[in-house]
């Protein structure tokens, strides 16, 4: 396991047949035995795995497999990854699939060659500082994620609650990502965990936007405009290419353009993780819940800004009197659209009641921490108030 590398080196390969490339891209890059990581829960990735172990044999890579059952990507997986990785000598490691396996495979990457103790990876002080090279195909529109080099992957407790553990390194981000929108697919089963996945990290980015330019802000406004109209004609015509090209590149602008601010933790995507460690629910399913129920807590807080959103991407009318007005009619139509996806807009939904609050507090570190969010701080009580309106 020499063929390590300290820095990011990010490159990307976008379009048709691309995946047939991935050998000699890792050969190339040095790789010799690859360990391919991917989801069990994914229908269409026999044919995919096909053509990866294909183009491998081809360009003269030994391989070897390993394969996640979980929606959120668990640290029993990660333990098995390692020790793949130190007994079979990997040097190597690909993902094949959407954000779950990215996440597994970069912390299998780091964990494969940490010093110190595993744990101490995801302690804020620690410094990762080598890892294995890692590359994506990515089979997710959302798939701008596998260019981060934040992960996250979760340890299940004694309970059935699950831990989120968290770390950070330039050394996680890929060497390349693979994009072929036709290994995408939109149709009725996965139109609105798509949708929202989108939509999700858009929202957040055009919220975190005060740290960024003018031109950010407008470049973000354009991008969800266009997510809208896509999703519209995708309903009409399933699976259709250009949108989903559309929709994959609005996804990687939102993960690379160097005009957005990334350090931002924010409040909903902290949140979002609560629920996932309280109910074992899918990510989509926490930002459905949660999404909705932050545009209400915020309405008046960041009115102009709500207004301006909905003017500009929903079509929302300017009530030049009265900018509240504009401001609550985007409000709504955020949360109709959400309640249109079917998916779960209450904890409710999720067999959650009030009495799970404290417990989903618990889980974002209250206490012991008093605010969470980097850029824009949230208390306890804050929390508090949107988990109450999610109810």
């Amino acid at each position: 396991m020499d063929n390590l590398y300290s820095q990011c080196e990010s490159s990307f390969l976008f379009g048709t047949n691309q995946e047939n490339e991935v050998g000699r891209q890792i050969k190339y890059l040095g790789g010799s035995k690859v360990l391919v990581v991917y989801s069990k829960l994914s229908s269409s990735i026999g044919n995919l795995l096909d053509k990866v172990r294909r183009s491998l044999r081809n360009s003269g890579l030994d391989y070897t497999e390993l394969s996640e059952s979980f929606v959120n990507p668990r640290i029993s997986t990660v333990f098995d990854g390692i020790k793949i990785c130190k007994t079979e000598n990997v040097d190597f490691i690909l993902a094949v699939g959407s954000s779950s396996v990215c996440s597994l495979s970069k912390v299998i990457a780091a964990g494969a060659v940490f010093d110190d103790s595993f744990y101490e990876m995801f302690s804020k002080k620690s410094d990762i500082e080598r890892a294995l090279p890692v590359a994506v195909i990515s089979t997710s529109i959302c798939g701008g994620c596998a260019t981060s080099k934040d992960v996250t992957v979760y340890n299940q407790m004694d309970d059935g609650s699950l831990k989120v553990m968290e770390c950070s390194s330039d050394v996680l981000a890929p060497r390349f990502v693979i994009y072929n929108p036709e290994l995408c697919s939109i149709n009725s089963s996965n139109y609105a965990f798509n949708f929202v996945r989108l939509i999700d990290v858009l929202f957040r980015r055009y919220f975190a936007v005060n740290k960024n330019t003018v031109l950010a802000e407008k470049v973000l406004e354009s991008t969800i405009k266009t997510v809208l109209v896509m999703f519209d004609r995708i309903q009409e015509k399933p699976n259709d290419v250009d949108c989903i090209t559309n929709l994959m590149w609005a996804s990687i602008t939102a993960y690379v353009n160097p005009m957005l601010n990334y350090n931002d933790e924010a409040c909903v995507q902290i949140l979002e993780r609560a629920l996932i460690s309280v109910y074992d629910c899918n990510p989509e399913e926490a930002a459905s819940i949660i999404i909705p129920a932050w545009f209400k807590f915020v309405l008046k807080k960041k009115e102009n800004k709500i207004a301006k959103l909905g003017v500009t991407t929903f079509d929302i009318p300017y009530n030049f009197s009265d900018v509240s007005v504009s401001a609550a009619r985007t409000v709504e139509f955020i949360s109709s659209k959400f309640e249109s996806l079917k998916l779960p807009v209450k904890l409710s939904d999720l067999n959650g009641s009030a009495a799970d609050i404290d417990k989903i507090l618990r889980k974002v570190g209250f206490p012991e921490i008093k605010t969470i969010g980097t850029n824009d701080p949230y208390t306890k009580t804050d929390c508090e108030v949107i988990l109450s309106l999610a109810l």
